[in-house]
């Protein structure tokens, strides 16, 4: 059977409301702009990020795990998830921590290792590697090329990308802070960043959207696992 007649056969199955909710995110839908979480502490920051970039068409998010294992909170992410790929690269001995739990400051090879290896993949597809950073010198996020793919660098709660993720970035950028304090909140953070990029990128030409072959492929993905989640 054809792809679009496949596609149009599954749709049937679906409510008209349903399917126009899908084609409508598939039109906004880009994988020239991705999130690379390094590391992160708190799960539920990360889960916040992967709602921001559902909600700003962001296909594609990457979690480093070295010390610190990924659980997606579902209250936090409300489903964005289910939706996106997201590609984990975890260690064995990443374990999910607790809240009240010490932070551990130190960094192995292992772990460095580890976040190369995650960033070698991305470099070699051709996302430009943007790093926030609060070292100085740091280009301002507005300096940022959107003219190829980009790959937002973001590291752990209070120590930051490590020098493995600084060492490879093509850019290291910040975000001015006016007030008394330092840094955002990780999630906020990130949410101003990928809007930021998202909306300047899609000023700048159309390359941001999906060819018809990606939308095809998506919206079969999605139908998928939309008729999966009825049959349970």
């Amino acid at each position: 059977m054809p792809r679009h007649e496949k596609i149009e056969a599954l749709c049937a199955r679906l409510s008209p409301s349903r399917v126009a909710l899908m084609r409508r995110a598939l039109e906004w839908r880009t994988r020239r702009l991705t999130v690379v979480l390094e590391d992160i502490f708190q799960s539920h920051n990360a889960s916040a990020v992967l709602r921001t970039c559902d909600a700003l068409g962001i296909q594609e998010a990457h979690v480093i795990e070295n010390r610190n294992r990924f659980v997606p909170s579902r209250n936090v992410d409300m489903g964005a998830s289910k939706w996106m790929d997201v590609r984990r690269y975890a260690l064995p001995t990443a374990r999910r921590r607790r809240s009240n739990e010490p932070r551990e400051l130190g960094i192995g090879e292992d772990c460095l290792a580890n976040t190369r290896a995650a960033l070698e993949g991305l470099k070699s597809r051709g996302f430009l590697l943007a790093a926030s950073t609060l070292r100085p010198g740091a280009s301002d996020i507005s300096e940022v090329p959107v003219d190829r793919p980009v790959a937002v660098l973001i590291g752990t709660e209070l120590t930051g990308l490590t020098r493995a993720a600084h060492d490879m970035a093509d850019v290291l950028f910040s975000v001015p802070m006016l007030g008394f304090v330092q840094s955002m909140n990780l999630s906020v953070f990130s949410a101003l960043c990928l809007s930021s990029l998202a909306g300047r990128m899609r000023a700048h030409s159309d390359e941001w959207k999906l060819s018809g072959a990606e939308r095809d492929e998506l919206m079969l993905d999605w139908l998928g696992r939309c008729l999966a989640d009825a049959r349970e």
